[in-house]
């Protein structure tokens, strides 16, 4: 399903659930817009992106299939009210463990699909900081404007996941890999500001 927020009517209070799920494997990438009522609740099976806190083995729960090596499925979910204050949006860095898998317990393999996850929270910051940042007083349609940022960082993520998985082969050239994983430690300590998970927008 392929959801626009113009399709929405903004009354005194809306509560939506989007879902955003990117699938990352060793040899492809998916994108995939779904709704769902749950707003925060993520379930016993997923896991929020946290400071010092990674992924393992365990965590990828689901069966191995085709050639793939490692597969994993993480989004951005994005859930707002409205109320007499104004809109607010909730962000998250979600990780869906029934989704994802590992064929091995390589080291190598687990610190090359965390990355995916970090880079999935790079883009999780960088879409709060551009929200945060527009000023919708001047705007008209403020569910417009939140709809063309939101595809605008979307297509850049998908862009990086893709450059992330080329330059460094899936991870098999160690070099670049250690380079990627310096790279996204930086970003995301220059996007710290931006690393809550609400804004209000007035």
């Amino acid at each position: 399903m392929i959801w626009k927020f113009d399709d929405l009517t903004m009354n005194n209070r809306i509560q939506f659930f989007l879902l955003l799920i990117f699938c990352f494997s060793s040899e492809f990438l998916i994108a995939q817009n779904t709704i769902q009522n749950s707003g925060r609740e993520f379930g016993a099976d997923t896991i929020q992106w946290k400071e010092n806190s990674s992924l393992k083995y365990s965590d990828f729960k689901s069966k191995p299939y085709g050639s793939f090596q490692g597969n994993t499925y993480a989004g951005i979910t994005l859930d707002f009210t409205q109320d007499e204050k104004g809109i607010h949006l909730f962000l998250f860095t979600i990780f869906f463990c029934k989704h994802s898998f590992l064929k091995d317990t390589s080291i190598n393999l687990l610190n090359h699909e965390q990355l995916h996850f970090d880079i999935t929270e790079i883009y999780k910051r960088k879409l709060l900081q551009q929200l945060s940042q527009k000023d919708f007083s001047k705007e008209k349609n403020s569910s417009a404007v939140i709809q063309k940022i939101y595809n605008q960082v979307n297509e850049e993520m998908n862009k990086e996941q893709d450059r992330y998985d080329k330059e460094t082969n899936h991870g098999i050239i160690s070099a670049k890999q250690n380079q990627w994983i310096d790279s996204v430690r930086a970003q995301l300590k220059a996007l710290s500001n931006f690393q809550g998970n609400d804004i209000l927008i007035k």
